[in-house]
């Protein structure tokens, strides 16, 4: 097997082992590791699966998309229901111990070596399994299997308020302005 991959392989099963020897120590956030536990072994197999399939030259071709086409002739049922999976940068280090960073840190050199970036830039369906990865582990997505940044929609600007005149309260600012203490302001012909 290349080095690669067996390099890749290595690093997932070892922050498998520091994430479960962290709930070991520390079962606060036990469900959550459980799932990303097992998330990152589902991974593993399936990114050995498609470089064992690249290297023999047998990937099945991509599908075109169908994102946006409307579902006509099939019932639509719920998913069933999954457990709360945080989707925030870095937040496996930040939930487990220092061991995990160290891990990330390894994978993001691995990801920068030429012969991941050849097989991240032919495979480009690595990168549905590599970039929530990076994202957990708070590594830099490689640039093959980054997505373009999403369009932002302009945002309509805020009308200003209408302009209301100002309150003085009982006595204008010109009365205000003569006023000395111990005498009142008289008041203007035209305030009640």
């Amino acid at each position: 097997m290349p080095i690669f991959i067996t390099l890749l392989c290595a690093i997932l099963t070892d922050l498998r082992a520091a994430i479960g020897a962290h709930l070991g120590r520390d079962r606060t956030h036990q469900a959550l590791l459980t799932e990303a536990w097992a998330r990152i072994g589902r991974m593993s197999r399936r990114l050995q699966t498609l470089y064992s399939r690249w290297q023999a030259g047998t990937l099945p071709r991509l599908r075109p998309s169908r994102a946006g086409q409307s579902v006509t002739g099939q019932s639509r049922t719920d998913p069933p229901a999954r457990a709360y999976f945080p989707r925030g940068h870095a937040w496996l280090a930040s939930h487990a111990d220092h061991h995990v960073r160290g891990h990330a840190s390894q994978l993001a050199h691995l990801l920068a070596r030429p012969d991941a970036e050849a097989f991240l830039a032919a495979v480009p369906r690595a990168g549905r399994i590599l970039r929530p990865l990076c994202r957990m582990l708070g590594i830099a997505v490689p640039a093959p299997i980054a997505l373009p940044p999403r369009p932002r929609k302009p945002r309509p600007r805020p009308r200003p308020a209408p302009r209301q005149p100002p309150r003085h309260g009982k006595y204008t600012p010109a009365q205000l302005r003569h006023y000395r203490p111990g005498r009142i302001p008289r008041r203007s012909p035209g305030s009640a």
